[in-house]
Order: structure tokens, then C-alpha cells, then sequence
């Protein structure tokens, strides 16, 4: 099934998409210094991204360097430990390109689940869970169903200078790239699933604001949970969608998506490309045919994809 097939169907036609906006690349030169070697070059539009890499395990800096792409997603540190963050200067060489343009860095930061190597994970927790965190998720040893509208948890995330939010801004990334805001979906007897999602896209909005006020144009950019793109607020606050298994996966790696599925995704995506917002394409995939074909619907949507693993342990896309 190609993409051509969804896009002409008659139950489920869609407007075409316009292509991303025009390259800024070509302007580079005139905004840097005389001195090429020193000089920062100017971010580009998250829209005029090309192509992206995305890891989050064995990050080496200078391979992410040495890559091609305008847009690079890492973890905010090696082993997810303050000790092991990226330093500053190793963001800022990540985010020039080997033909000194610019690249926009983003830091993966989950926000709808805890996560037991992180720095802000308390080992007291483990035996008395404070009142927000849930339970373990059995497809992710040590991730932590929570309650992300407390405000305890909240605090967690963003709000001084050891919260995971501010020291991602402390070492400079351009943004972040928001995980498990599909966390919605997990149920809790208390709180129906529409007040989870208006819950969370209230989270999402707070998180970019708060992130804009001390640093203008930082960019959110949030992956799955394409449901939420009905909320107006929601698709307001973000810059950009990351989607997983659009084409493939949804029952299981490399099985090929339904229709209806692919459908049900493509819609908000469509309009939220229509909208002049970019999205970005992830897929896990191990045959030659089938990247061959995710590649292709890639293309004729008009939006970069990452082929990779699902443990997204190298820089190089397949």
C-alpha cells in the first residue's frame, strides 16, 4: 500500500500538502562574522528542515557533528544522569553542520511518564511512591505511569534551576522534543480520558510558554498523540509533530499499517502540515523493501523521515 492510495480515497480524501517552505540556508553567509571559524550561524526555521537524525542512546557529539542533518533530536545526556549531560560546548558544536550552516539541536524530555535513570528519580520512591507516580510500564522497564497534572510533578519537569526543563535551556538546546504526551490514553478511575487530554494539552501550553519566556523563539515539538492536534491550544503551542510508525509497526515491527490507521493519522497531520507546521517521520525498519516504500510515502507527503531502530542507538539513518 503506498501513500498515493490513502491520499486518492474516496472515503478519506485529503488536501494535498504544500511543500515546506523555501530553504534559508542560502542566506547563511551574509549573517555570519568575517571570521567563519568563530562565528555562530543563524538557526534556521524549524520548517526548512530537510532531514533529521534522531538518537537517544550512545550519543557521541562528533559524530552528531560530522552528520548531515538540520535537525538533530539526542538525549539531554549520555545516561539521562546530571553528571553525564551534554555539556555546553558540545550542544553548541552539535548544532553546526560539516558545511558550517546551522543545525537546530533538540532534547528528547518525556513528560507523561517518570523515568528511573533520570537525575530528578529519588530511590525512596521506589518503596514509597510519592501520590503522582503510577505504575512501572511493562513494554519500558523503568518508566513510570504519572500523574502529569500534578503539580509535584510539574515542578519535576520545569521551574528552577534543577528541573529537568531549565537545565535543558541551561546547556543550550534550541528546544525540545516531547515524549509520552500520548500518556493520555493511560486510565486512571478518577479522571476521564477527555479531562486527560484537555490536562495535557493544558501541560504542553505551560511548558512552551514558561520555555519562551526566558528564551524566545525555543521550540516544542511534540511526538505522536496526533489526536490532540483537534485542540486548537495544542496545535498553537507546538512547532512541529514527530510521528512514529505512520507507515509500519502498529501491529509490530516491519507489519504494515491498515488503511484505516494510516488514515486516522494522516488527517490532523495533513492539517496541521497545511497550517505551514512541519512534521517528521519516524520509522523502525529492517528490510530493504519496506524502507524502500516508507522513503517513498515519505516523499510524496513532502516530509523528512529517520529509519532507524527502535533503540535508537545510531546517528545514521537507513
Amino acid at each position: 500500500m503506498s501513500i498515493s492510495e490513502i491520499l486518492s480515497s474516496r472515503s478519506g480524501r485529503l488536501h494535498s500538502v504544500p511543500m515546506l517552505g523555501a530553504s534559508v540556508m542560502m542566506h547563511l553567509a551574509l549573517a555570519v562574522s568575517a571570521s567563519p571559524v568563530c562565528a555562530t550561524p543563524v538557526r534556521p526555521h524549524l520548517s526548512d528542515a530537510r532531514s533529521w537524525g534522531y538518537q537517544l542512546q550512545m550519543v557521541d557529539p562528533d559524530l552528531v557533528a560530522d552528520s548531515p542533518y538540520d535537525l538533530m533530536v539526542i538525549d539531554y545526556a549520555r545516561d539521562g544522569s546530571a553528571e553525564q549531560a551534554f555539556s555546553r560546548s558540545e550542544v553548541m558544536a552539535m548544532k553546526r553542520k560539516p558545511d558550517g550552516g546551522a543545525r537546530i539541536v533538540l532534547a528528547y524530555l518525556s513528560i507523561g511518564e517518570a523515568e528511573d535513570y533520570r537525575s530528578y528519580w529519588n530511590r525512596s520512591w521506589q518503596a514509597s511512591p510519592p501520590g503522582w507516580l503510577g505504575k512501572e510500564n511493562p513494554d519500558w522497564p523503568g518508566n513510570y505511569a504519572v500523574h502529569y497534572w500534578d503539580p509535584a510533578w510539574q515542578s519535576v519537569i520545569m521551574g528552577g534551576p534543577e528541573a529537568y526543563l531549565d537545565s535543558i535551556m541551561a546547556a543550550g538546546f534550541d528546544g525540545v522534543y516531547l515524549d509520552r504526551i500520548d500518556a493520555f490514553d493511560v486510565s486512571d478511575p478518577k479522571v476521564s480520558r477527555a479531562s486527560r487530554m484537555q490536562l495535557m494539552v493544558e501541560f504542553v501550553s505551560t511548558i512552551a510558554a514558561y520555555a519562551r519566556s526566558a528564551h524566545p523563539g525555543f521550540i516544542v515539538v511534540g511526538q505522536n498523540a496526533e489526536e490532540l492536534l483537534n485542540y486548537p491550544d495544542y496545535a498553537a503551542a507546538i512547532d512541529g509533530v514527530g510521528k512514529e510508525d505512520l507507515f509500519f509497526g502498529l501491529d509490530g515491527d516491519g507489519t504494515l499499517n491498515s488503511k484505516g490507521e494510516l488514515r486516522a493519522s494522516l488527517t490532523p497531520l495533513q492539517r496541521f502540515l497545511a497550517s505551514g507546521k512541519p512534521v517528521f517521520l519516524i520509522e523502525y525498519l529492517d528490510t530493504a523493501e519496506s524502507r524502500a516504500l516508507a522513503h517513498k510515502n515519505a516523499d510524496a507527503l513532502g516530509v523528512p523521515i529517520f529509519i532507524g531502530s527502535r533503540e535508537l542507538d545510531d546517528v545514521r539513518s537507513r
